[in-house]
């Protein structure tokens, strides 16, 4: 695990804190998170600027303030295409950009020997379901994380909208990992293809998952002989005991 980068990838909204709470929390794990990026919409609300440039003072020549450790932050903002920023997920068409700009972003890390550690605390829940869903198509078991932060209400009080950064070990803010089961326990070798969008990657997963489950289902009839397959038909169709029984002219408990 020593080989791989720890990179910390969090959702961001109008709420800084939960970025620097998650990567203290983690920090304090031993987890040696060398990057932060932060996902959010395009930065034309005041709020997220104002997020944006409290962590932004956090993270000072790559140096982290808190406890000079180095590390990077750097932003992706989610794309609805190439040419175009997206201000918000407010469609079906701005929810699949948002999850083509995940799904590529975790990609692309993937590809370098990254540790990602998911932080869905922060932003739009919309946001966070989505990353949730990406990470879920390219992360592996055992290696990489998705994690919440419980904050007491006392606290997120404090700490509103940047003003508290920073919470002491005594604070009871509680990191949660959150379980999830990445695809690639199911589909360890997809075939390349040219289209690498999550849908498509989707597409083809469940095809496979379809096949596979036509195989099964050759497999069961041909074991079969006549009169039982007759039965299992008949349930598949959806019957009733009774209704398979009237059916095939047999009595129930047959």
């Amino acid at each position: 695990m020593s080989a791989y980068t720890h990179t910390l990838l969090a959702t961001l909204g109008g709420q800084p804190q939960v970025v620097t709470f998650t990567l203290d929390l983690l920090l304090r794990r031993g987890l040696p998170i060398s990057e932060v990026i932060v996902l959010h919409p395009e930065a034309s609300d005041p709020r997220l600027q104002h997020s944006l440039a409290c962590l932004n003072a956090e993270f000072v020549g790559d140096q982290y303030q808190f406890n000079g450790s180095t590390i990077h932050l750097r932003s992706q903002v989610l794309r609805l295409d190439d040419d175009t920023l997206l201000e918000d997920i407010v469609d079906d068409i701005s929810a699949t950009g948002a999850l083509d700009t995940i799904h590529q972003l975790i990609r692309d890390l993937k590809q370098q020997y990254r540790c990602i550690h998911l932080s869905v605390t922060g932003g739009r829940r919309l946001m966070a379901l989505t990353a949730i869903s990406a990470a879920q198509l390219n992360f592996k078991h055992h290696m990489d994380h998705i994690w919440h932060i419980y904050t007491p209400e006392e606290i997120k009080q404090q700490a509103r909208d940047g003003k508290l950064m920073h919470i002491s070990p005594v604070e009871t803010v509680s990191l949660i990992e959150i379980p999830f089961v990445p695809w690639r326990t199911y589909f360890a070798t997809l075939p390349e293809q040219e289209d690498t969008s999550a849908r498509a990657i989707l597409r083809s997963q469940v095809a496979q998952i379809d096949a596979q489950e036509k195989k099964r289902c050759k497999q069961v009839e041909q074991a079969l002989t006549k009169a039982p397959l007759k039965v299992l038909r008949a349930f598949a169709k959806g019957m009733n005991p009774q209704q398979v029984a009237d059916a095939l002219y047999i009595s129930p408990s047959t």
